[in-house]
Formats: structure tokens, sequence, C-alpha cells
């Protein structure tokens, strides 16, 4: 009974018929906007991408690309189920194009299709605006080429350090895409280090640009590029100044101590390894025979580098100047002509009897105590072991007692008859007797280069002294 009361108490309670009256609206509420489809329940959804479906059996199969498409995006309002329509987000919807079955280029207006996701109910949606309706593109014929990397490093270099031609890995870049654009494009384009001051090779992956022959960027979009990065090289190689030395060889009297030697350039700067440079403390050039000129050399020499080694300078020549102050020469004939190295069982005859010697000294006096008993010219027959007949043989200049003359000009020689005759052991001791005599007076000057050997022979013609031995 008081159970009762206090129920009937709550029935009639006016607070009790206000909550179940909120209650009874909620619900009613609930059910209204879950079946609105009215525009009032709408939204607006932008940023939609617009894809081509079959764009890569057009590009495969028909070689046509798509271009110029009039918009990337589209927006749309749709209306339906609030409990569909606050689920889309434009990342889930699509605006699709078929052109699997597009044959060949043309200029296109196209309608696309809404393709919604897999978690909304189609049937409980309306599209009641699309923005824009169509999208209009290009089909054209697609093309391929190879592209040249250009590029620019820009950092500095350190002192002392000279930088080399910039390297690119790849060289070139296959660019795939409309004829129309691939023909418009010229170089690839990059830039690196920048802030960078280096002593050593640099290296940067970096992204580049596709540019026109003047320079103006071209833009990637509906282009297939090779590569999406370069690597780019800034090589650097150390550099060095360093003198040019020319090696002199003493005959003729003199000795390098009695000349002056003018260079022109003295130094040239060079760069590379530093390893390399670090072991070249001169460049020697070139050699001169002292005993191949009378008063002075003028000439010029090729300034050759080691490899790897660069000329910054880009001078590729030295001109030498070989000037000598208080040298005297001096013209004698001697009789003294002997051979040396004759085959055992072969007979020498000397038809030469008399040749003309040129001698140099620093001293006038020096060369005014020389007689023509003191000079003998040896002809060695050691390189004509099976000649026979009348041969051309250069001879040894030997001046007996004077350390300090030599000859000048051209090689001494002697007309000689060798066939197989007994009597070579006579000619031998008498040229070992003229060749132990020089060289107990320790005054042997001889010169065989063969970068005179032309001239000597012009020379000897000139005084019909030439040394022959003939068939």
């Amino acid at each position: 009974m008081e159970q009762k009361k206090r129920t009937k108490k709550i029935y009639d309670s006016k607070a009790f018929w206000i909550i179940v009256s909120l209650l009874c609206s909620l619900m009613m509420w609930t059910y209204v906007t879950g079946q609105d489809t009215s525009d009032q329940g709408g939204l607006t959804i932008s940023g939609i991408k617009v894809e081509f479906q079959g764009q890569e059996a057009l590009l495969n199969e028909k070689n046509l690309s798509i271009t110029d498409v009039s918009a990337e995006t589209v927006t749309i309002r749709v209306t339906g189920s609030r409990s569909n329509v606050t689920k889309l987000k434009a990342s889930d919807i699509k605006a699709v194009i078929d052109v699997s079955n597009v044959t060949q280029p043309n200029n296109m207006t196209w309608t696309y299709n809404l393709v919604f996701p897999s978690y909304i109910n189609e049937n409980d949606i309306t599209v009641v605006r699309k923005t824009p309706d169509t999208i209009n593109f290009t089909v054209v014929k697609n093309g391929s080429r190879s592209v040249e990397v250009k590029g620019s490093f820009e950092g500095s270099i350190a002192e002392g350090c000279v930088a080399e031609e910039l390297a690119f890995d790849p060289a070139s870049v296959t660019v795939e895409g409309p004829e129309e654009t691939i023909e418009k494009i010229d170089h690839v384009w990059l830039t690196f280090g920048k802030g960078q001051n280096i002593d050593s090779a640099y290296v940067e992956e970096v992204e580049f640009t596709l540019r026109d022959k003047n320079g103006n960027v071209i833009s990637k979009d509906g282009l297939n590029i090779s590569v999406d990065k370069i690597t780019a090289t800034q090589p650097v190689l150390k550099s060095k100044e360093i003198p040019l030395k020319l090696k002199l060889v003493p005959g003729g009297g003199l000795t390098e101590s009695d000349c002056t030697v003018k260079i022109d350039p003295a130094v040239i700067s060079i760069a590379g390894d530093s390893r390399i440079l670090d072991e070249m403390e001169h460049l020697e050039i070139g050699t001169i025979e002292l005993a191949s000129f009378d008063g002075g050399y003028e000439g010029t020499f090729p300034i050759t580098l080691p490899e790897d080694v660069q000329n910054i300078t880009g001078v590729t020549e030295a001109k030498v100047t070989v000037t000598v102050e208080g040298a005297h020469t001096k013209t004698f004939t001697t009789t003294n002509i002997a051979c040396k190295g004759v085959t055992s069982g072969y007979h020498v005859n000397i038809d030469t009897k008399e040749i003309e010697v040129t001698l140099r000294a620093m001293s006038a006096d020096v060369l005014n105590n020389i007689k023509p008993e003191d000079i003998t010219v040896i002809a060695d027959l050691s390189n004509n072991v099976s000649t026979t007949g009348q041969i051309i043989v250069s001879g040894r200049v030997s001046v007996a007692g004077h350390d300090n003359v030599g000859r000048i000009f051209a090689l001494a020689a002697a007309l000689i008859d060798y066939d197989d005759r007994n009597g070579g052991a006579e000619c031998e001791k008498a040229a070992q007797n003229a060749h132990s005599l020089a060289e107990s007076a320790a005054c042997r000057n001889y010169i065989s280069d063969d970068k005179h050997e032309h001239r000597d022979d012009v020379q000897q013609k000139r005084r019909a002294v030439n040394v022959a031995t003939s068939s």
C-alpha cells in the first residue's frame, strides 16, 4: 500500500512528466534528422582529384599521353542522410575519366564519374552539383629524348686549390612525354654547394629542373623522367708554382758554372693530386749538350707535365737562352787517327789522313799551349763486327795534358777501309796506345747525342773531314 502511494506520487509529479517529454522530443529529433534528405542537410566537398583511368595502357600500347588538363580537382555538393554525408572526405572520393578507348591524338571534353568510398551507401546520397561538370584535356603523341645535365657550383674554392670541370652522375637523363613538350627541352639544370668553401672534392645529390635553350623552366607535369635526383661533384686539385729547369751536359770545355741560363717563363703554376705535387720541386724541360754550340744557344722547349698534372698557366713552350762569356775557341788539324774494336782477322786502312777539330776553353792561353800532336781521334769499330768495305764511323777526340779543354760542334770522323784480311791487330794496338794516353791525361771529351748527329754530319761535310768506312 505504501509502495502504491509512492508510485502515484511520482506519476503526479510535474518534474517526472517534464523529463518524459524531453526524452520523447530527443528521440523524435534523432529519427527525423536521420531520415532527412533535403538540401538543408547537404555538404560541399572541394579538392577531389581528377584521375585518368587507362593512362598507362594509352602510353604503352598507343604511345599517347594526356596533357593540358583543364582542372586537377573538382568540387561537389551532396545531400543525403546525415550519417552518410558527414563521413565523406575529399581524399576518399575520385573523379575518374576512362581513356582506355582513346585511339588517336585529339582535344577532348569529357564528363567524369564520381567514385565514393566503400563505407558509403551511394543510394543514400545524391550529388546535386559538380564544379566543373566536364574536364577538358588533350591527347598527344608521346616522345622520348636524352637530355644533357648542366649545372653550377654555388660555393667557393679554398686558397691554394683549383676547381676542375663539374661531373654529374648520370651525365644525361631520359625524358618521356608529349612530343610538343619534349622538343622544347634543351638541358637539365642544377645548382649545388651553396655556402660551401671546399679544399677537396665536394659531392651532393640534388634535384633538378628542365630548361629550354633560353634557360626558362619547363614543367615536369605529365613527363616521365628516368631519375629524380642527380649526383653532382665539384673536383678540386691542389695548385703549386714550380720553377722550370734545364739540364746542361758538360762538354766543349764548359761546365754549368760557366754558363748563364735564362728560361721564359721561369715559373709556371700547376695543379694536381697533392701527393704528386708534394714530390715536384721543379720541372726539367730538356737537355742541352754544352759541346753543341759555340758562344751561345737560343731555342724553345715544350713544357711537358706528368700525367694527371694540369698546366694552369697555360703556356706550352719555354724560351731558353744560354750565354757563355769569356770562352775562346781554336781550330786544329790533327793527323793522329786510330781505330779500336777491330774484329780479329779483319784489316783496317784509314783513308782520312787529317781531321780538323775545333776546341774551346775559358782561357786563350790554354788553347795556345795545345799542339796538333796532342789531339787524337779514335774511331770505335765495335759495332761493325761483320761489316766490310767503306763505312762511316764517329770518333772520340782526346786532348793529352789538358782537362779544361773540349771539342765543340761536329763529331770527329775518318774514312776507313774495312775488310777481312789480317792486319787488324796492328791498328787495334795503335788505338789502344792513343786511348791510354788520353785516359792517363784525364782529358777525354766525347759527345754522341743523337740530337746533334745530323748537324755534326753537315759540319763534317763542310770541312771535308768525315770519318767514313766504305764497302
